[in-house]
């Protein structure tokens, strides 16, 4: 089985180009499915580019270029198929209804103001009870702590807020859970600092319906380089997985790398002097060596990953160690080296974006006026997903479970005429047969 994997995450604005590279690579490295950003601070020219490399689909609702702005990313392997969206104009919500692995599902990301308004969370519940699906994921910046003793540091002795009042309710009519308080029922973690106030708080939550909350297998908090606020995760067991086949391709950037072209031309001598004997013929000797390459610069790639990453993954460590710590006991000094550590992340990832810009605006530079890959991809546009989603059946009923897909295409094919075994019966001549061949539709 494969977890559908959601991240919630306050991104603090993503105008410039190299941070929204950076949090693309990072959601990528993080296998994130399903991500809900709150304060793009995107128009809608702007939100459109971030339907790249691993995002499929993608819905959003803008409000300036300065505030607000959420927006829900969809891995192009997921297969969710759109029904209804609901965009607020105001840019603190967009909800999408549509169907995965056969169930109707909601998913919202929110940003609710800063300041009590009844307007807001009275349209919110409107825009959610005309649909209201028994599957709903609400994720996003609520901006308020729910239980004042656990979701503060220090801890809050004053009644709950009115954003909390509006809040909570909210969620009881809804019939919604904070998937990480059901998962910690007296854990304290916090998803926001406030340098001012040299408080904490956890402000960020991901809020499930019932039947989500049977299927979550873990929720999480993550310290997140890119901004002040920290990710909140859940992972879901789907219904059942549909494995796909893969293909590998060759990165075409190593080429340019003479230490992989040594590296090349080493095992490429290495299998010829083990394999070049005179009982082995020049077809088999280069099929196989094309295997044994493919193997061989595999194997390079996966530590040459290893070697990039580590650093990367030491710095996540320590600065989420460090983030505990200053969140058990607070520190100057630890501060300072939270700071210095995610200065040090913020570079390597800043280094990584600017790299890839670098390449895709080279690919385009040198093949953009030319007639090639690139300009078939552009005129092609981009590539359907691979899943039947649903299918409609003879009645014109659409259908979203599995079975009932197999089952209509496997009535589609024995109800075809040149399908059938009988008709098939009655050919004899392979003349006669050819025929009908050439003459199908």
């Amino acid at each position: 089985m494969s977890d559908i994997k959601i991240l919630t995450l306050n991104v603090k604005g993503i105008n410039h180009v190299v941070k929204r590279r950076k949090l693309l690579s990072m959601l990528k490295k993080d296998k994130v499915q399903v991500a809900l950003l709150q304060e793009t601070h995107l128009t809608d020219p702007e939100h459109l580019k971030l339907r790249r490399d691993w995002v499929g689909q993608i819905f959003f609702a803008s409000y300036t270029s300065k505030s607000r702005g959420v927006a829900i990313l969809i891995h192009k392997h997921l297969p969710f198929t759109i029904d209804k969206i609901v965009q607020d104009k105001e840019g603190r919500f967009v909800l999408i209804t549509g169907f995965l692995y056969g169930e109707q599902i909601m998913i919202g990301s929110v940003y609710a103001p800063n300041s009590y308004e009844s307007s807001f969370y009275s349209k919110l519940l409107a825009e959610v009870s005309a649909v209201c699906p028994g599957h709903i994921i609400l994720g996003g910046d609520f901006n308020c702590g729910l239980t004042p003793n656990l979701d503060h540091k220090p801890a809050k002795k004053s009644p709950p807020s009115k954003i909390s009042h509006a809040t909570t309710d909210l969620c009881t009519a809804l019939g919604l859970l904070d998937a990480w308080r059901v998962i910690n029922p007296q854990g304290k973690d916090f998803t926001f600092f406030s340098h001012p106030h040299h408080s904490f708080s956890r402000i960020d939550y991901i809020f499930v319906s019932r039947p989500i909350i049977d299927r979550t297998k873990s929720c999480s908090i993550n310290t997140c380089p890119l901004s002040d606020h920290s990710s909140v995760t859940v992972e879901l067991m789907p219904p059942y997985y549909d494995p796909q086949a893969r293909q590998w391709h060759l990165n075409s950037l190593l080429l340019s790398n003479p230490a992989f072209i040594s590296y090349l031309e080493a095992e490429w001598k290495l299998y010829i002097s083990k394999n070049d004997t005179s009982d082995t013929s020049a077809s088999i000797l280069w099929e196989a060596g094309k295997a044994f390459m493919r193997g061989s610069i595999i194997s390079y790639t996966a530590a040459r990953k290893k070697i990039v990453l580590s650093k990367q993954l030491d710095l996540e460590q320590q600065i989420k160690n460090l983030d505990r710590e200053i969140k058990m006991s607070f520190s100057t000094t630890a501060f300072k080296k939270l700071e210095a550590a995610r200065s040090a992340l913020d570079h390597l990832l800043t280094q990584k974006a600017e790299s890839a810009v670098f390449f895709a605006k080279h690919r385009l530079f040198t093949s953009g006026n030319k007639p090639g890959r690139l300009l078939a991809r552009l005129a092609r546009g981009r590539t359907a997903p691979t899943i039947i989603s649903s299918l409609k059946d003879h009645t014109n009923t659409q259908h979203f479970k599995s079975k009932n897909i197999c089952n209509i295409m496997k009535e589609f094919f024995q109800n075809l005429r040149y399908y059938s075994p009988l008709h098939w019966s009655h050919w004899q001549e392979p003349s006669d047969i050819t025929k009908i061949c050439l003459v199908s539709p």
